[in-house]
């Protein structure tokens, strides 16, 4: 019978609350391919609405913009999500593995040096990025589609779509999660990304990992009351 035997989990604002380095990073990007920066308020507007991209100008190549924001994108004001911890440890708990595939292009050291800041490295079995995208000949069909990814994580565990639950807070990780025939959760910070998650599918969105905690709980209970 089926059970659910890993979580996969995207990593900033969903595992990691690092707003301000996202608000950094993106900066980071506009200085080196438009010549200037974006107050915080107006960038807060644009997350929370998804149109980040309609800020870049026309004439700057979307696709090198974001490979480069995600390359310099680093937790340094950050901290671990409300709820974080216990989050890990009842999936652990549960003898589950926890899988991080995050959106950003760097070597998995950098995340682990994160993780391991903040003492959560114990508690993650595996780190994959778009980085690892790119180095093992991957696809990536659209900016921050991780589906190739999640299909090579699957078939590196010996996992089947249905014993596996993805948890984020982007539209891609609910599109990816999707074309990957896996169960979604979300999370989101806002109204409006929530709102957007739920017009998308989600069957449940949450505000902080305890949230997601309970609802991963009743997807649990779910699965074992069929049997």
């Amino acid at each position: 019978m089926v059970s659910i035997r890993a979580v996969l989990l995207d990593y900033d604002l969903t595992l990691m609350n690092n707003l301000l380095d996202f608000y950094d990073a993106y900066n980071e990007a506009l200085k080196k391919f438009v010549g200037k920066t974006l107050g915080f308020n107006e960038f807060y507007r644009l997350l929370i609405n998804y149109s980040l991209q309609t800020y870049i100008p026309p004439d700057v190549d979307q696709l090198s913009f974001w490979r480069y924001f995600r390359q310099v994108y680093r937790t340094r004001y950050g901290y671990p999500m409300e709820g974080a911890y216990y989050f890990l440890y009842w999936v652990k708990a549960l003898g589950l593995k926890t899988i991080i595939i995050s959106g950003r292009e760097c070597h998995e050291s950098s995340i682990w040096e994160e993780l391991k800041r903040f003492g959560l490295d114990e508690y993650i079995d595996k780190v994959y990025t778009m980085f690892n995208t790119f180095i093992l000949g991957g696809v990536e069909e659209e900016l921050f589609d991780k589906t190739w990814l999640i299909g090579y994580v699957l078939s590196s565990y010996g996992l089947d779509g249905d014993e596996v639950v993805y948890i984020g807070d982007y539209r891609q990780d609910l599109l990816s999660a999707r074309r990957s025939g896996i169960r979604f959760i979300g999370i989101a910070f806002s109204k409006e990304r929530k709102e957007c998650l739920q017009r998308l599918g989600a069957e449940y969105v949450g505000s902080n990992l305890y949230d997601v905690t309970y609802y991963l709980w009743r997807i649990i209970e779910e699965i074992e009351f069929k049997k």
